[in-house]
């Protein structure tokens, strides 16, 4: 889903998006609707990456997407012990106001 595809997405129905980090590299944006998610991507079709938080938080802010949280990847040798995060490798914190 490109950026304008977002916006007029927006518009019309409830959004929600995942700002996904693997901790070492960039940030992708995963968007979620009723039918189904996808991420963001860019004009050529290749998923957007982000090298800042702040950007990617930007362009969400833009397209009005209320709904939106950051998932960040665990190493396993650095997790705590629990089953969402063993079972995951994933910490998830919400973003939205």
């Amino acid at each position: 889903m490109t950026l304008n595809a977002l916006k007029k997405l927006a518009r019309k129905k409830a959004l929600s998006a995942v700002i996904i980090s693997d901790g070492c590299r960039d940030y992708v944006v995963e968007i979620r609707h009723v039918n189904g998610a996808g991420t963001l991507q860019d004009w050529r079709g290749r998923t957007r990456r982000f090298k800042a938080l702040a950007e990617a938080q930007r362009v969400l802010r833009s397209a009005r997407v209320a709904d939106v949280s950051l998932a960040v990847r665990i190493a396993a040798d650095e997790a705590c012990a629990g089953p969402v995060l063993s079972d995951s490798g994933f910490s998830t914190l919400s973003l939205s106001h």
